[in-house]
């Protein structure tokens, strides 16, 4: 098996990748294309994908391939503000049924009439980069892999692709945290549509549409509340204390140079999620401020104890690139 050489990944880099399985290889065919599905690296050893189970993150660790072939790194040349706004896209997608017509569409190219409020894999790539104001494709409602290959906007990297290690392999065979947490935004996404009878497909319309329907305040926030989503956040903090404390940091049995990429590498993850949990933190406490939701107050006190695990993130990392 083979792994992706994590450290030599920049955020925003696109993986083209392909599997051994039968769909695989009928996408590729189909399409002229050694590639079958497309990936964006969002940073911090995490990338965020569409396939069959909706859009959802992983963990680049996790992420084993048959052959070096089977995988290529692309790099898009934009500004540090661009690949930002691209991976927030993409976060913010996180939830979003699959469609597997618009797939085949992309693919046979037999409509051009986009499925609202769906994505696919390459779908989602492209979109993200739209939104950030560069344009991969022509056509961002329908495209392959091959086209994002294709795309002069895009440059194949030099990124190593080398055999994983006995421990690698069981690394990605352990149990996943990741995929707690899609089931648990997946499971609340489908209670919110049996409640509302609306085609709900991120938690960023769940925002919306309690500002526009509060009468379902109380219900939708009782879901999240037995859901689990308000304390996902411990789960990181009780894996992994080293993130959060600079002492334990430093005492990673890493050399000087992995131990400074690694403390980079959370300073600047740290930076751009603090970017991220400011905007809905002051998000919501303007809406409480105006709507007076519980569904608001609750996640403005969410947003309130990221932003805090965050802060010790960040000094945890400055601690170690200071002292090291």
């Amino acid at each position: 098996m083979y792994v992706i050489s994590i450290n030599e990944l920049e955020k925003g880099d696109i993986l083209l990748t392909a599997e051994n399985s039968a769909t695989s290889k009928v996408v590729r065919k189909s399409t002229g294309s050694s590639f079958s599905h497309a990936i964006l690296y969002i940073g911090s050893g995490t990338y965020i994908h569409s396939d069959a189970n909706g859009v959802h993150s992983g963990n680049m660790q996790r992420l084993l391939f048959d052959t070096p072939e089977n995988v290529t790194i692309l790099r898009v040349a934009g500004s540090p503000d661009q690949l930002r706004k691209a991976c927030m896209f993409a976060r913010l997608k996180i939830g979003t049924k699959y469609s597997i017509r618009d797939a085949i569409n992309s693919k046979l190219k037999t409509t051009t009439k986009e499925r609202k409020n769906r994505q696919f894999c390459s779908r989602l790539v492209v979109q993200s980069y739209e939104s950030a104001g560069i344009k991969l494709v022509e056509n961002t409602s329908f495209c392959t892999p091959q086209e994002i290959l294709e795309s002069k906007l895009v440059q194949k990297t030099s990124v190593k692709i080398r055999k994983a290690t006995i421990e690698e392999v069981a690394i990605s065979q352990s149990k996943n945290p990741l995929n707690k947490q899609s089931s648990i935004i997946n499971g609340i996404l489908r209670k919110v549509r049996t409640i509302t009878k609306e085609d709900i497909q991120t938690l960023e319309q769940v925002t919306h549409h309690l500002i526009n329907n509060p009468k379902d305040d109380r219900e939708i926030s009782d879901v999240y509340k037995r859901s689990g989503y308000l304390t996902m956040w411990k789960y990181d903090i009780e894996e992994n204390p080293w993130r959060y404390d600079g002492k334990k940091l430093l005492e990673i049995p890493l050399s000087k140079v992995e131990l400074i990429q690694l403390a980079t590498s959370e300073r600047d993850n740290a930076i751009d999620r603090l970017i991220l949990y400011k905007h809905n933190f002051d998000q919501y406490f303007y809406i409480n401020e105006i709507h007076r939701l519980e569904y608001s107050q609750m996640q403005f006190k969410l947003y309130h104890q990221l932003l805090k695990n965050t802060f010790d993130n960040l000094d945890a990392a400055n601690h170690v690139l200071k002292n090291i």
